[in-house]
């Protein structure tokens, strides 16, 4: 859980704190020095209900917290949690290196992430948006943020392999962080690679720059540990678990290793099960309701114990 406010700059006016709390004693003071000059203290405390010229803290505290919510209300504060709900956009984003090509998958590892995929979006709540991204060593946006689920399935059909060396998966986490913005619903990302992060922003950055934006990265592993054939050649491409389960585990997400066909799809499916999201309270509207709140029992406050007789 964290807190975050959208008005910042208003928070710096809880130095006023200070002044009103000096101004409030100095107040009584200068009070106190006129009553000195009522010469009959009995009719003084006949007046004032018995009550004894005091530091007047109830009036003190109400002022305070009036302030204080105030104040908290202008820079509009969010408490964001983990939980579970629909109402969230996600951004698939899949390795398109020239390792995916491996015949360890049927037919081979896009072949078999792009199938995974599809099923995916037929099983994302309706009222979500869907971004598709690939990435190499560059990150390709190939679809922005749109309800149109056929339109998705059509470019995922359309992702082939991208010929620039190495996986840059930094970059790919803060593309897909950036298309996510265009709505405030909860963001997700569903990341699949079969390698290791080895171009582009190291992903410690990346990672920070999912969490100032309130990203859930969700990442799936790919490969198995024999390895498969590319062009002809056995390869066995260095899948990084650890920092795949690092990128999920910072954010929010989590990590899923799949080895088969079925294991990818098992792994999509949970994704859009189970999607654990960060998730919005607005507090302004309480603090507007304690300002007024405050503001009414100081009026009754003022306006009975602590009035002034003429």
């Amino acid at each position: 859980m964290e807190i975050t406010f959208i008005n910042q700059d208003y928070l710096w006016l809880l130095f006023i704190i200070p002044f009103l709390i000096l101004t409030h004693f100095y107040g009584l003071k200068f009070s106190r020095k006129k009553a000195i000059k009522f010469a009959n203290f009995e009719a003084l405390s006949r007046v004032t209900g018995g009550m004894k010229l005091s530091m007047n803290l109830p009036l003190l505290l109400l002022r305070f917290f009036t302030l204080v919510f105030l104040i908290m209300a202008l820079s509009q504060p969010i408490i964001w949690y983990m939980g579970e709900g629909g109402d969230f956009n996600f951004v698939i984003a899949i390795d398109s290196s020239g390792s995916m090509l491996a015949d360890d998958f049927s037919p081979n590892r896009l072949e078999a992430a792009k199938n995974a995929a599809l099923q995916f979006v037929g099983r994302v709540p309706r009222d979500s948006k869907l971004a598709l991204m690939s990435f190499s060593g560059t990150a390709f946006l190939k679809q922005r943020l749109t309800g149109d689920f056929e339109l998705i399935r059509e470019e995922i059909n359309k992702i082939r392999v991208e010929y620039s060396s190495g996986t840059a998966i930094g970059d790919a986490i803060i593309s897909a962080s950036n298309a996510l913005m265009e709505e405030e619903k909860a963001r997700v990302i569903v990341l699949l690679t079969d390698g290791q992060s080895n171009v582009g922003t190291v992903i410690e950055k990346a990672i920070n720059y999912a969490n100032d934006r309130f990203v859930t990265v969700n990442t799936i592993g790919i490969g198995t540990e024999e390895g498969g054939k590319l062009a002809g050649i056995e390869a066995v491409s260095v899948l990084d678990t650890g920092l795949l389960r690092s990128v999920a585990g910072n954010t929010g997400g989590n990590f899923y290793r799949a080895e088969s066909n079925d294991e990818i799809i098992a792994a999509y499916n949970e994704i859009a099960r189970t999607s654990r999201k960060k998730m919005p309270i607005k507090l302004s509207i309480w603090l507007i309701a304690l300002t007024f709140l405050t503001l009414s029992l100081e009026w009754i406050v003022v306006n009975t114990k602590f009035r002034s007789t003429p």
